[in-house]
């Protein structure tokens, strides 16, 4: 009888859980819908592409024109088309670009330091003028790069939308993923996977979501599957994103 009891007791338990997990879900999904409706004036757009940090740095940076004639050139034509970024990839974004900068900072000063030796050696006087060129080039490019801290900021509020709401459901799971070997992901990386697939199950059948990144930590078998489940489609490639974006809209 006591076993009985507690057999029952815990069907009882499970099935709350259950409960439990399916309000939370259903909590997650409406939130995102709501977002996105707020950028689209309560219209959830057909297509919606969620872009990675390295796509954020490719525009930023201008070191692909594909995601540049993405962003500037398709996005403004289209209202049934919306970038998301995730608020993760706007975190990473900031300390990516510091690293960059500190790093040709770095390269600068050891070319700096090395052109003063070659005065002591005859017959290089072109390789001393060539580097010391190519110094004051990297002063431009690290000009550049800050000058993108400030233009991630327009992009951000302009041309795409930032996801910056805590979902419920999202930090637990990208934990769990991150700890699962099938997935190979590191938490960061989680939370961007995971705030994907919640965009795929959000949008539904209701319209097409894509993922464009060039992290190849997610062109892993468990990954594309969970994101295929989802209806989301995966891209490496800026140009073949491109492509199948023109597809869609037409």
């Amino acid at each position: 009888m006591y076993e009985r009891e507690e057999v029952n007791a815990r069907r009882v338990e499970k099935f709350s859980a259950g409960r439990r997990w399916c309000t939370i879900m259903d909590k997650t999904i409406r939130t995102i819908r709501d977002e996105i409706g707020k950028d689209r004036e309560g219209v959830i757009p057909s297509l919606i592409l969620v872009i990675d940090t390295n796509i954020l740095a490719d525009y930023a940076w201008a070191r692909d024109s594909n995601v540049i004639f993405l962003v500037e050139e398709i996005a403004p034509d289209f209202s049934d088309f919306l970038i998301i970024v995730p608020k993760i990839c706007e975190v990473e974004f900031k300390l990516i670009t510091r690293e960059e900068i500190n790093a040709w900072k770095n390269l600068q000063q050891l070319i700096t330091s090395k052109i003063k030796d070659l005065k002591r050696y005859a017959g290089f006087e072109e390789l001393h003028d060539r580097l010391k060129d190519d110094a004051n080039n990297l002063s431009h490019l690290i000009t550049k790069l800050k000058d993108a801290m400030a233009k991630e900021v327009e992009i951000l509020s302009k041309l795409m939308l930032l996801f910056s709401v805590n979902l419920p459901l999202h930090y637990a799971d990208s934990f769990y993923i991150s700890k699962d070997p099938e997935y190979g992901l590191l938490f960061e990386d989680s939370l961007v996977f995971s705030f994907v697939k919640l965009v795929g199950q959000s949008i539904g059948d209701g319209g097409k979501v894509l993922f464009l990144t060039k992290d190849h930590d997610f062109d892993n078998e468990k990954v594309l599957n969970d994101l295929g489940e989802v209806g989301v489609e995966v891209y490496f490639n800026s140009g073949e994103c491109i492509q199948r974006i023109k597809n869609i809209l037409g």
